[in-house]
């Protein structure tokens, strides 16, 4: 395939807001696509090059691309940032510069898709001494072929923000539209392969070779993700009586994989921390039996035995250096809460009932490392209120609540699965705009507005965090954010949607004042959300619900 032909494409997708108009472009691109060519067409329609379960990057920033658009074009870098600042689109911005581009080979060919694919591939491969040299010359043989709107989509991708609107859930009808296919099974098979160019083929093949796409070790899924309630009764109600409880532990969620001897820990992002966790790792390889895919929280322990909070072992996700140090200052014990496979056999269609005995089967409990999650029935709301006391008191955030006959379901937020937290409501948000600050804090960025994801998964604007942040806290918020510039008005700055905070608040008020139609009162900054992506955020659905329900906790 062209590259030309995808990148008109893309801009018909940006031509419109309609989800459905979008699906029906991709059906559209899908069916006239060959069979060698479908799975990266899918992927690059989501802006990526390689399947959401790896942890490969292209590992090219906005930096290298403008220095190697101002090479290839002839216009100063500076000029180009200038663009930047004005559009708040790198691609846009090396587009405009390449409009004049003055340095075009004899030789230069029209690009094909698998050209663009290869070449992003590998810019992945390319580490070590003089890795960004040879970065800038795969990238600049791309854009010296390119054309100026070619070369605007090939700067989008390799930074990873397309901007064509196109969320999982319009991928995933298109591909059912275009090759005949039920979209829930489409939905299924990308719960367990976490990787729409696979079931894309497999939904070209037919039925049965979409039915056999199942989980496989070393390649994380999405996480099931729980709702919230705001009481015993109501747990109870939606989840069933009886029911299971677990602490809800203020910790860092892993899914942990492991075969024979090799064992992998991801982050809920998908993230390979294995080695920040070397103690997990020792600990799952003696007190586990079997080859299996398990999901646990990880506490961090004081020197006097308290738990300690999510932020003093969030910092480990991050660090590449001086790791031992860290594991030997604050040590973690891993309470494991669920199994999806073993041996062989996927499980998460398997009642929570029965996962539970498995886990109990495979996990020796260490009292200093690994254990299994503290875990009762019940079928009374004051048997729901005194463990969720006994919970609080330990120093958890509160209770899981949990469908005994349930189903795990990937990526979802569903209501067999429920949180029951002692603080007010909160809101994981995404931070998308700032203002700076003045007087002793004009150095920082001051206030912070926070959105949601609408129907379509895109962000939408909620509200704006601007008291209660103490100066440490706004220095770290400056100095995360500062990277994620993308435009700057005045005071105003525009960020790429990648941070994650939450938020508690008083109340949801109905407000013309934000694009999501609803305003957050009297928000609050809780913390950082280190283990959230933005497709992580909560979404406006969740944010109807609690309004309609009074969400005022």
């Amino acid at each position: 395939m062209e590259f030309a032909k995808i990148c008109n494409t893309f801009e018909s997708l940006e031509s419109t807001s309609s989800r459905l108009e979008k699906a029906q472009i991709i059906t559209d691109l899908l069916k006239g696509t060959d069979r060698g060519d479908l799975e990266m067409v899918v992927r690059v329609l989501l802006g990526r090059v390689f399947p959401s379960w790896s942890t490969a990057k292209i590992g090219v920033g906005e930096k290298l691309l403008i220095k190697t658009a101002s090479d290839i074009s002839g216009v100063s870098e500076r000029e180009i940032l200038g663009f930047l600042k004005e559009t708040g689109d790198i691609g846009l911005s090396v587009e405009k510069a390449m409009q004049n581009k003055r340095q075009v080979l004899f030789s230069s060919q029209q690009l094909s898709l698998k050209d663009v694919y290869d070449a992003l591939v590998r810019l992945s491969m390319l580490e070590g001494k003089k890795s960004q040299e040879r970065k800038l010359k795969v990238i600049a043989g791309l854009l010296t072929n390119a054309s100026p709107v070619e070369s605007r989509y090939i700067s989008r991708i390799v930074v990873e923000t397309m901007r064509t609107g196109v969320a999982e859930g319009t991928i995933r009808d298109a591909i059912a539209k275009a090759f005949g296919q039920e979209p829930s099974k489409i939905e299924k098979a990308f719960m367990l392969s976490n990787d729409f160019g696979l079931v894309s083929l497999k939904a070209l093949e037919g039925r049965e070779a979409l039915d056999k796409v199942t989980l496989r070790l070393f390649r994380p899924i999405k996480m099931m993700s729980a709702q919230k309630v705001a009481s015993a009764l109501e747990g109870l109600k939606v989840a069933g009586r009886p029911c299971a409880l677990e602490y809800k532990y203020d910790g860092f969620r892993m899914q942990i994989h492991r075969e024979g001897d090799k064992i992998e820990i991801f982050t809920r992002r998908l993230e390979n921390v294995t080695d920040q966790f070397k103690d997990v790792v020792k600990a799952v390889s003696s007190c586990t039996d079997g080859n299996f895919i398990i999901e646990g929280e990880t506490i961090g322990i004081a020197s006097d035995g308290r738990w300690l909070p999510f932020q003093k072992i969030s910092r480990r996700i991050k660090r590449k250096y001086n790791i031992d140090e860290v594991i030997e200052k604050i040590p973690v014990m891993t309470n494991i809460f669920d199994v999806l496979y073993l041996n062989g056999k996927v499980l998460i269609d398997t009642p929570f009932k029965e996962r539970r005995e498995i886990l109990e089967s495979i996990v020796r409990p260490d009292e200093k490392s690994i254990s299994l999650s503290k875990l009762t029935i019940a079928d009374k709301e004051e048997d729901v209120e005194r463990f969720f006391k006994e919970s609080i008191a330990k120093g958890n955030e509160g209770v899981m609540i949990k469908n005994l006959k349930s189903t795990y379901v990937p990526g979802l937020r569903v209501g067999n699965m429920l949180k029951l937290k002692s603080v007010l409501e909160s809101l994981d948000c995404i931070v998308t705009a700032a203002e700076w600050g003045t007087g002793r804090r004009a150095k920082h960025m001051g206030s912070f507005y926070i959105s949601i994801l609408d129907e379509n998964g895109e962000p939408t604007q909620i509200g704006k965090v601007a008291t209660g942040i103490t100066d440490d806290m706004l220095d770290t918020l400056t100095k995360r954010l500062s990277p994620l510039v993308v435009k700057e008005e005045g005071t105003m700055v525009h960020l790429r949607p990648e941070l994650v905070i939450e938020v508690a608040y008083e109340e949801i008020q109905k407000s013309p004042t934000y694009e999501s139609g609803f305003a957050l009162r009297f928000p609050r900054l809780i913390r950082l959300r280190d283990d959230k992506g933005p497709e992580d955020a909560d979404n406006i659905e969740r944010v109807y619900d609690i309004y309609e329900t009074d969400g005022a906790y």
